[in-house]
């Protein structure tokens, strides 16, 4: 934003004036409509794949935020510094994150009043602007950064002539929707997708409920969850590539620090060394840290020699596998362990699945126990621990699968008496060619050596239909083509099944393969099942093929090479 001459102040209505109840309240209504349109914000994304929660993580830093009010009468500097303590032990993700700082800089502004106008809420959003900006190393323009920019700009100059709160919220929604419209203006990939900025769409409906609260406007009408297809958007500041300059995406890192006379300067300086896109905020009984490292372990280490962690959380940024709240819920309620097969020998093998088919291929390979879960309905350490600790021997390997379950699974190393080993498979196709190489008779880490190599030597290939429009490696993908991924990188895409799959082949560079085992997924029809086995046959006419059911979401075929 370049702008710097306003136009003069809108004609609302009279001064109105918020006491700290009201102000609760007003935040409060501002959860209740976000909420509402949680979904719309979670549409604004590219990525190809099920997938977006922006909206989600920043509806329930909202509910975190208004949750930690209590009933009674408070001032409103109270309610403000309540609010931004809720919304940063609540904060999710990296918009959420800078969302709590908003919070905390809106606090700032409003000390020691008891009640605020249009002139307070003014100082207030300078101060969250500020603190916003400071809670990125590296701010980006066309962001939520830019957006709460427009806001706080607009509204102070607003406020050199008027101290009504609704002309100041007026004029701020505008400032803020004249810099989210120019987001797409700073970053090249909107444009490209021809859409703005998710969080900062965030943002604008905030401002939006303050706004409606204090014009008595407080009827909410749930808006229904639009289509993702094409004209979505993105949310940049939990993917965009820009975020991470020529880095690898690596692991999107959150977790909180509780302790007492914390460093913070100095905490933050070497966490912040440690990874990218660090957004680091506390004080010193707390830190709220997101940082985007290729070493997740070494962040933690470091981390709980400054106090005790809560709330970790840890999230493969290539796969982007965080999914919609109902897609979670769901998966949540009919996850289930499955019972351990009769077992013969010392080491036991428990295995993360997300089909039935996929379970039962893995258990004919010599897996002891399935733990339901996998992308997008990742399985929590303590699912993997009460598999762990169920298996019928104390020396026990853990292949989970996933790249967004190996955190977890490495916590239950140190969380149960047992001997276990995790070997990090990062697909159903590696843990397959691992148990390849299990020997039941041969000791524990003799086993974890093989099935390491075994698996890390192993291509995994996916089909999927995209979910939304958008170019992405080179790529022009449209809404319901098939996309073809080899290790989570999409690598061709098209109308045609067989044609992508044979670029699919080709990019993957196979040499005479002995056996392609295709694993059809929920969503897949016969029709896709036979263009498969034809261009299987096509491809390699001397290899064994097997197209057994899969079960799993989100994927038409998960394949596996040998």
């Amino acid at each position: 934003m370049t702008d710097t001459v306003f136009p003069p102040p809108s004609r609302v209505s009279q001064s109105r004036i918020w006491n700290g109840r009201q102000l609760g309240e007003a935040f409060a209504f501002a959860a209740a409509l976000f909420d509402a349109h949680r979904e719309q914000v979670n549409a604004l994304n590219v990525f190809p794949v099920p997938d977006g929660d922006t909206g989600t993580n920043m509806a329930m830093t909202m509910t975190a935020a208004v949750g930690a009010i209590p009933e009674g009468d408070l001032s409103a500097a109270e309610v403000g510094q309540l609010l931004a303590r809720g919304a940063l032990l609540g904060a999710r993700g990296n918009s959420g994150v800078i969302l709590s700082q908003i919070f905390r800089g809106f606090a700032s502004g409003i000390q020691e009043r008891d009640e605020l106008d249009g002139r307070d809420l003014a100082r207030a959003l300078g101060e969250a602007r500020d603190m916003a900006y400071k809670a990125v190393m590296r701010p980006v323009e066309g962001t939520m950064l830019t957006v709460i920019r427009g806001a706080a700009d607009r509204a102070l100059a607003t406020a050199q002539h008027t101290p009504s709160l609704t002309t100041v919220l007026r004029d701020a929604i505008d400032g803020a929707q004249r810099a989210l419209d120019s987001t797409p203006e700073l970053l090249d990939i909107l444009r490209q997708a021809g859409v703005v900025d998710a969080g900062g769409q965030g943002i604008v409906i905030i401002l939006q409920g303050l706004e409606r609260y204090a014009l008595g406007d407080t009827e909410i009408v749930e808006e229904p969850a639009p289509a993702l297809g094409p004209g979505a958007g993105m949310q940049f500041l939990d993917r965009i590539p820009e975020w991470h300059g020529d880095n690898d995406y690596g692991y999107c890192t959150n977790f909180m620090v509780f302790g007492a006379d914390l460093d913070f300067e100095r905490a933050r300086d070497d966490l912040a060394a440690m990874g990218q896109s660090a957004v680091i905020v506390g004080d010193d009984t707390m830190l709220k840290v997101h940082i985007h490292t290729e070493c997740p372990g070494r962040v933690l280490d470091y981390a709980t020699r400054l106090g005790s962690l809560d709330q970790i959380k840890i999230d493969n940024m290539a796969m982007q596998t965080e999914t919609l709240a109902s897609q979670r819920a769901a998966a949540i309620a009919s996850r289930e362990t499955a019972a351990p097969e009769p077992f013969h020998g010392s080491t036991a093998v428990v295995a993360v699945a997300s089909g039935n088919g996929l379970a039962r291929a893995l258990r004919d390979m010599g897996a002891t126990t399935i733990v339901r879960g996998g992308q997008t309905m990742n399985p929590s350490t303590e699912d993997l621990l009460k598999a762990v600790d169920g298996a019928p021997v104390d020396q026990v390997i853990l292949l989970p699968n996933d790249k967004n379950v190996i955190l977890a699974a490495n916590q239950v190393v140190s969380l149960t008496g047992r001997a276990v080993r995790v070997i990090p498979t990062t697909s159903v196709p590696q843990g397959l060619a691992a148990l390849g190489s299990f020997n039941c008779a041969e000791p524990l880490d003799g086993n974890v050596q093989a099935m390491t190599g075994a698996a890390s030597a192993a291509k995994s290939l996916a089909l999927a239909r995209a979910v939304r429009d958008v170019d992405l490696n080179g790529l022009r993908i449209a809404y319901g083509q098939v996309i073809g991924l080899i290790d989570d990188d999409v690598v061709a895409a098209g109308d045609d099944l067989a044609s992508v799959v044979a670029r699919l082949f080709a990019s993957a560079n196979l040499e005479n393969p002995e056996v392609v085992t295709a694993f059809a997924g929920l969503d897949a029809t016969d029709a896709d099942v036979q263009a498969l086995r034809q261009a299987v046959a096509l491809a390699f006419p001397e290899t064994q093929a097997e197209f057994p059911d899969g079960g799993q979401p989100h994927y038409l075929f998960v394949i596996s090479v040998e």
